[in-house]
C-alpha cells in the first residue's frame, strides 16, 4: 500500500470542499470585511448575520487553507487574500472565482457530456442574453486579463505597433493596457454587440476614449472593418470554436493586417499529446460542457492553421498561468 497514492486520490476527491469554502468566502465578501486590523468571530458573525458556531468553523477552515491567519481570536487576511480577494484592489480575482462558482452545476453534468459529446451547460443556445450573467462573465475575464496584460506587453515589445485590433476583446482590458504602455497606439476592440455595451463603459472609465474605440459584430460572420492593422490580438477566443471555424477567423485576420502585420494568439496551449498542462486539459472539458465544438488546442494545431492561412516566422512565447502566445507574421 502506498499512502502517498491514497493521499493523492483523497486530495483530488475532496478538492471541491476547498473550492466551496473559497466560493462562499468570496460570495460573502469576507476578505473585504476583515481587511486591515482583522475581526473577531463574533464581529464577523454580527456583520454577516451568520451563525456563530458555523462561522467559527468556516473561518478556521480558511485559516487552514492559508487565506486567513488567527492570533488571539482575531482573524486577519494573509498576503494572498489581501492582494487578490479584497474588492476594489487592482488585482482583485473575486469575479473570476465567482465565475468558477457559476460553473459548478454545469460541471456536475460532465458525465452526460462525456456520454453524448454534446454541451450540457445551456438548454437553449438561442436564448436571449442575460445581461447580469454576461456582466459577471466579462468581469471574470477582466480579473485574469489585468494580471496577464502586463506580461504580454513586455513579451510583445508593443512600441513598434500603432494600430491594434483586439478581437473578442471583452471590456477592453488588453487594449487599454497596451495603449497605456504605448501612447502612440490606437486600438479597436471587436466583440458581440451586447459585450460592446460593457466595453464602452469601461473605456470611458479608463480615460482612453478616442484612443480605444469599439466595433461590434460576430467574428465568424462580420468583417473587422476597412482599416488595416499592425497587430491583431486574439486572447482566449479560439478555444470556443471548431478548427475549421478558427481557420476562417485567422483568414479574416490576415485580410485585416497591413503588409508587415502580425497576429498574436493567446491560449491555454496543450502539448502534442494533449495531456499537459493540467489546467489546459480540464479547460477542454469546460469547452465540452459549454460549447458545440470548442476545445483547448495544441501549439502544433495553431501553427498549422497559421501556415495554411499564409503566416510565416511562427513562434511560441510561454507565459505564466498556463498560457502562451503563438505569433505569426504576414511577411
Amino acid at each position: 500500500m502506498n499512502n502517498n497514492d491514497i493521499q493523492y486520490l483523497n486530495e483530488i476527491s475532496y478538492s471541491y470542499w476547498k473550492a466551496q469554502v473559497l466560493f462562499v468566502a468570496v460570495e460573502l465578501d469576507l476578505f473585504t470585511l476583515i481587511e486591515g486590523k482583522g475581526k473577531s468571530c463574533k464581529t464577523v458573525t454580527k456583520t454577516l448575520r451568520t451563525n456563530l458556531r458555523a462561522t467559527e468553523m468556516f473561518l478556521n477552515a480558511l485559516v487552514s487553507l492559508g487565506l486567513l491567519s488567527k492570533v488571539n481570536g482575531i482573524y486577519k487576511n494573509t498576503a494572498i487574500s489581501n492582494s487578490y480577494l479584497v474588492r476594489n484592489r487592482s488585482l482583485y480575482q473575486g469575479d473570476r472565482i465567482h465565475h468558477f462558482h457559476n460553473l459548478w452545476d454545469y460541471w456536475s453534468r460532465l458525465g452526460v457530456a462525456v456520454k453524448t459529446g454534446k454541451p450540457t451547460a445551456y438548454d437553449d443556445a438561442e436564448e436571449e442574453v442575460d445581461e447580469h450573467s454576461l456582466r459577471e462573465f466579462i468581469k471574470a475575464m477582466h480579473n485574469i486579463g489585468i494580471v496577464q496584460a502586463g506580461e504580454v506587453c513586455r513579451k510583445l515589445h508593443l512600441r513598434k505597433y500603432h494600430r491594434l485590433l483586439d478581437l473578442g476583446g471583452g471590456q477592453g482590458t488588453y487594449a487599454i493596457k497596451f495603449v497605456e504602455k504605448n501612447p502612440k497606439m490606437r486600438a479597436v476592440v471587436f466583440d458581440l454587440p451586447d459585450v460592446i455595451k460593457i466595453t464602452k463603459e469601461h473605456i470611458k472609465k479608463s480615460g482612453m476614449k478616442g484612443q480605444v474605440v469599439t466595433k461590434s459584430g460576430d467574428c465568424l460572420k462580420d468583417d473587422f472593418g476597412k482599416e488595416l492593422y499592425d497587430i491583431v490580438f486574439i486572447s482566449n477566443l479560439l478555444h470556443i470554436y471548431k478548427p475549421n471555424e478558427n481557420q476562417k477567423i485567422l483568414k479574416k485576420c490576415w485580410d485585416s493586417l497591413s503588409e508587415k502585420g502580425i497576429v498574436v494568439i493567446q491560449e491555454f496551449i496543450l502539448n502534442s499529446a494533449k495531456t499537459k498542462p493540467v489546467f489546459g486539459t480540464l479547460f477542454s472539458l469546460n469547452m465540452l460542457i459549454g460549447t458545440s465544438g470548442g476545445s483547448s488546442y495544441t501549439g502544433v494545431e495553431m501553427r498549422n492553421w497559421l501556415k495554411k492561412t499564409g503566416f510565416k516566422k511562427i513562434k511560441k512565447i510561454n507565459l505564466n498561468l498556463d498560457s502562451g502566445l503563438i505569433i505569426g507574421h504576414k511577411v
